[in-house]
C-alpha cells in the first residue's frame, strides 16, 4: 500500500505544472547613455523550470548564476542581445535592443520629445475654478526615473505608483490662467521635465445686442451697425460668434488667431439697412465656446432677442381721387394710410361743415350741390403727405332734349363703380371654385333708384326681387370660370351706368410636399442642402402663405402678394440648411395658408407629410482607452465603442492568443483576457467604419511582471505542502512499526517499483529528527 501512495506523490509532483517556458515581461528596448552600465533581465517561468542562456553578440559579459540577468559594463555602442529559455517542453527567445546615446554636456530641461515622461490625462481642459488631478508617469517601464515629482507652487502632489515611480498633482480649485506646472524626472545620468498643457475656459458673463450710436426705433432707409458684445470669456481661440435672423445663422466670426488665455471682452458687428418689412423681426446673437474642439463639449450662450422696430413716413393705401356724382347725391371719401408710428389723418373741407369718422379716415358729404376739391393729410413724426379728391357734380336736367343728350353722353360712365349709385350684397364674392353664387344688386339709396336694373352675365340667371323691381339677384349653381366678371347696370332718367362684381375664386392645393433639391436619401453632416416645398394647383397666389415649421415653430415664411394671376398655379418655396448630427430625427413640415378673404376664420390650412431629417456622419470613438495595464497572470477586460450614422462596424486587430476572448455587440467591441501573459501585450488597433467615413484608435496593453518569488507558484507550493504532510505521515507509520518489531515482507516482482532508495532517504531523515529531539 505504501509504495502506491509514494508513486502517487511522485506523479503529482511531476504533473503539478507541466508548462512550456514563458517570459514574465518584455522590456525589449533600452535607451542608455555611452559609458553606462546596463542590466538586462530575462526572467521566465515554466515546468520544469527553464534554463536561461544568452547570446552576448561576441562580447565577454557576465551573467548571474541562474542566467536571468546579464550585466554590461560601460556600453560603448548600440547592439542587440538575445536571451533563450528552454525546458523539455519547448524553447523561446527574445531580443533586447540597447540603443546607446552619446553623452551631452547637460540633460536638464530637455524637450518634451526627449523626456520619457507622460501625463494622464494627456491634456487638461477644465472650467475656471474646477478641481484638477493629473498623474505624471514614465512612458515605459524601462525608463523609470530615480526621482519623480512636480514643480507647482499651488496644489499638492504625492507618490502613488509601486516603487514611487509616478506622482499625482491635485488642485481643489484651479484659478490661475497663465500658470503651467511641470513634472520632472531625475535619472541616473540626466534630469528632464515636461510641461503640462492646461486650458481653462469660462463662458461669457453676458451676451447682448445694441445699435452703435443709436437708441430707439430704426428709421426706414438708413444704415445701422448692430453690435453683439460678449463679456468676460476665455479662451478666445475656442469662441465662435454668430448672428441669427429668422432662426438661421447668417453671419459667423471666429477668433482662431487669438492666443490670449485670460478672459476678454469681444464685439462682433453687422451692418443692415432698415426696411419697413423688417419690423417685428427678431435678431439673436449666439456664442459657442468649444475648448475641447468637439461638439458634445460646446458651451452655448445667446443674447436676449432683439426685436427690430422700423419707423417710416405715412403712405396712402389707395388713391381714388376723382368722383363723378349727380347733384344731390351723398358722397363718401376714404383716405386710409399706414406708417409707423400710425399717422394722424386730417381733412381740408374747403370751408364746408362736413362730418368725419372717429379715426378721420372717412369724409361724408350729404347732398352735394357743386363740384369741389377736398384734401386729406396723413402725418407722423417722420413726414407728412396729402392727396386731393375732386368731386365732379353733374346737374340734373328735366328737358327731353337735354335728357337725350345726357343719355348719349353718359355712355362714358359705364364701368365706373365710384360714379354709379349701385351696390352688391355681398359687396364682394369670395368662394371656392365650383361653389354656388347668389348676389343682389341694388341702389345705394332710395333717392338713386334706377328706372331699369339688371345683370349682364352669359352664365347663371337673374331676376327682379325688390318692390317696384328696383333690385336684381344673380344666381349660379356651380361657378367655374376663373376670369369671368359679371356686372350690374342701372338705367336712370338721364344716364346709364354699371358696376362690376368683384369675384375671387379660390382653390386649396392638390398636394403639399417636401423634397431635397438634387439629392435623395439621408443627408451628410457638414454639407449644405436646399429643401424644397412644392405646392401644386392652388389659386389665387396673392392669398397664399407658405411657412416652414421646425420643431413645431414657424421659422421661415414666404408670401406671393405680387402675383396677380387668378388661375391655379404650382409654386415652390426653398430653405437652405447645413446638416448637423444633432438634427437627426428632427421633423420639418411645410404649412400653407390660403386666405382669400384676408380674415383669420376663412383661412384654408394644408400641411405636407412630415419630413424626418436623417443625417449620416462619420464614426467617432466614444469609449476608448489609450493604455491598459495588467499584471502577469491577472484578468483584464477593455473595449471600444463608436457612434456614427449609420451605426459603424468596429473591427480590432491585436495579438491572437488562446486566453483572449473578443465579443462584439453592435458598435461595442470588448476584449477579455484571462491569466494574461507577455504574448498578450502590444498595440490593439481598432477601426470603426460606416459608409460616411472611418475612425481609428490604438490601445497599448502593458503586461507588468509579477513578483515571481511567490506569485504564480501557488499551485506548486500547495502540492509541495501536501507531499510533505504525506511524507511526515509515512515517517510516523514507519517509526511506529519499527519500534514494536512488526515487519511486513513483500516479495519483489518485476512490475513493482524498487523503494530501497526512498526508504533509505526517509530513514536518514528520521534518524536526524530523532537525534535533534534527544538533544532537547
Amino acid at each position: 500500500m505504501l509504495q502506491y501512495v509514494l508513486i502517487w506523490c511522485f506523479l503529482v509532483l511531476m504533473t503539478a505544472q507541466n508548462d512550456t517556458p514563458e517570459f514574465l515581461f518584455t522590456p525589449l528596448i533600452q535607451n542608455v547613455t555611452e559609458g553606462d552600465n546596463v542590466t538586462l533581465e530575462c526572467p521566465a517561468r515554466g515546468n520544469p523550470a527553464p534554463a536561461i542562456s544568452w547570446d552576448p553578440n561576441n562580447d565577454t559579459l557576465s551573467a548571474t548564476e541562474n542566467q536571468t540577468t546579464l550585466l554590461i559594463i560601460g556600453v560603448s555602442q548600440s547592439k542587440n542581445y538575445s536571451c533563450t529559455a528552454t525546458n523539455r517542453n519547448g524553447t523561446i527567445f527574445q531580443t533586447f535592443n540597447v540603443n546607446v546615446k552619446k553623452k551631452s554636456a547637460t540633460f536638464t530641461n530637455q524637450s518634451k520629445t526627449a523626456c520619457p515622461l507622460e501625463f494622464i490625462p494627456k491634456r487638461v481642459v477644465e472650467r475656471y475654478g474646477a478641481s484638477l488631478s493629473v498623474i505624471c508617469r514614465p512612458t515605459t517601464t524601462s525608463a523609470e526615473p530615480d526621482i519623480i515629482g512636480w514643480e507647482a507652487p499651488i496644489g499638492k502632489w504625492n507618490l502613488n505608483m509601486p516603487d514611487n515611480k509616478s506622482a499625482t498633482w491635485n488642485v481643489e480649485k484651479f484659478e490661475d490662467w497663465t500658470f503651467e506646472p511641470f513634472c520632472f524626472g531625475t535619472f541616473s545620468d540626466n534630469q528632464c521635465s515636461v510641461t503640462l498643457p492646461i486650458t481653462l475656459y469660462k463662458t461669457p458673463d453676458t451676451v447682448s445686442i445694441s445699435v452703435q450710436n443709436h437708441s430707439g426705433p430704426l428709421q426706414e432707409g438708413r444704415r445701422y451697425t448692430l453690435q453683439c458684445d460678449v463679456f468676460n470669456v476665455a479662451p478666445l481661440a475656442a469662441l465662435t460668434v454668430s448672428w441669427l435672423w429668422k432662426g438661421e445663422i447668417i453671419l459667423t466670426h471666429t477668433y482662431d488667431d487669438n492666443l490670449t488665455k485670460t478672459p476678454e471682452n469681444v464685439t462682433f458687428t453687422w451692418e443692415i439697412t432698415a426696411f419697413r418689412n423688417y419690423s417685428n423681426e427678431v435678431i439673436t446673437c449666439l456664442t459657442i465656446l468649444d475648448p475641447k474642439q468637439d461638439g458634445p463639449s460646446q458651451q452655448v450662450n445667446t443674447s436676449k432677442d432683439f426685436q427690430v422696430i422700423v419707423h417710416y413716413a405715412p403712405e396712402f393705401l389707395f388713391t381714388l381721387l376723382i368722383r363723378n356724382v349727380t347733384e344731390g347725391d351723398n358722397v363718401t371719401l376714404e383716405c386710409p394710410a399706414r406708417g409707423n408710428p400710425a399717422p394722424a389723418i386730417s381733412w381740408d373741407t374747403n370751408n364746408d361743415t362736413l362730418s368725419t369718422t372717429e379715426n378721420q379716415t372717412t369724409l361724408l358729404i350729404i347732398g352735394v350741390s357743386q363740384s369741389k376739391s377736398y384734401s386729406c393729410t396723413a402725418t407722423n413724426r417722420h413726414g407728412t403727405i396729402l392727396q386731393t379728391f375732386n368731386v365732379n357734380v353733374k346737374k340734373t336736367s328735366t328737358s327731353t332734349t337735354t335728357t337725350a343728350t345726357t343719355i348719349t353722353t353718359t355712355a362714358t360712365f359705364m364701368n365706373q363703380p365710384t360714379a354709379c349709385p349701385l351696390e352688391f350684397i355681398p359687396k364682394r364674392v369670395v368662394e371656392r371654385y365650383g361653389a354656388s353664387v347668389s348676389v343682389i344688386c341694388r341702389p345705394t339709396t332710395t333717392s338713386a333708384e334706377p328706372d331699369i336694373i339688371g345683370w349682364e352675365a352669359p352664365i347663371g340667371k337673374w331676376n327682379l326681387n325688390m318692390p317696384d323691381n328696383k333690385s336684381a339677384t344673380w344666381n349660379v349653381e356651380k361657378f367655374e370660370d376663373w376670369t369671368f366678371e359679371p356686372f350690374c347696370f342701372g338705367t336712370y332718367s338721364d344716364y346709364q351706368c354699371s358696376v362690376t362684381l368683384p369675384i375671387t375664386l379660390y382653390k386649396t392645393p392638390d398636394t403639399v410636399s417636401i423634397s431635397v433639391q438634387n439629392h435623395s436619401g439621408p443627408l451628410q453632416e457638414g454639407r449644405r442642402y436646399t429643401l424644397q416645398c412644392d405646392v401644386f394647383n392652388v389659386a389665387p397666389l396673392a392669398a397664399l402663405t407658405v411657412s416652414w415649421l421646425w420643431k413645431g415653430e414657424i421659422i421661415r415664411t414666404q408670401t406671393y402678394d405680387d402675383h396677380l394671376t387668378k388661375t391655379p398655379e404650382n409654386v415652390s418655396s426653398t430653405w437652405e440648411i447645413t446638416a448637423f448630427r444633432n438634427y437627426s430625427n428632427e421633423v420639418i413640415t411645410c404649412l400653407t395658408i390660403l386666405d382669400p378673404k384676408q380674415g383669420g376664420p376663412s383661412q384654408q390650412v394644408n400641411t405636407s407629410a412630415v419630413f424626418k431629417v436623417i443625417v449620416h456622419y462619420a464614426p467617432k470613438f466614444t469609449d476608448e482607452y489609450d493604455s491598459v495595464e495588467v499584471v502577469t497572470g491577472g484578468n483584464v477586460s477593455f473595449g471600444w465603442s463608436a457612434e456614427g450614422n449609420p451605426p459603424p462596424e468596429v473591427k480590432c486587430n491585436y495579438p491572437v492568443a488562446i486566453n483572449a476572448r473578443a465579443t462584439t455587440r453592435g458598435r461595442q467591441h470588448t476584449v477579455s483576457i484571462t491569466r494574461a501573459t507577455s504574448a498578450n501585450g502590444g498595440i490593439y488597433n481598432c477601426v470603426a467604419t460606416n459608409e460616411v467615413g472611418t475612425a481609428t484608435w490604438q490601445t497599448t496593453l502593458t503586461i507588468t511582471p509579477l513578483d515571481h518569488t511567490t506569485g504564480g507558484n501557488y499551485p506548486l507550493i500547495l502540492v509541495v505542502i501536501l507531499v510533505i504532510i504525506i511524507i511526515i505521515m509515512l515517517l510516523c507509520y514507519y517509526y511506529c512499526t519499527k519500534k514494536h518489531g512488526r515487519y511486513s515482507l513483500i516479495s519483489a516482482r518485476n512490475n513493482d517499483v524498487p523503494l530501497h532508495k526512498l526508504y533509505r532517504l526517509l530513514t536518514i531523515s528520521y534518524d536526524q529528527l530523532y537525534k535533534e529531539r534527544a538533544k532537547m
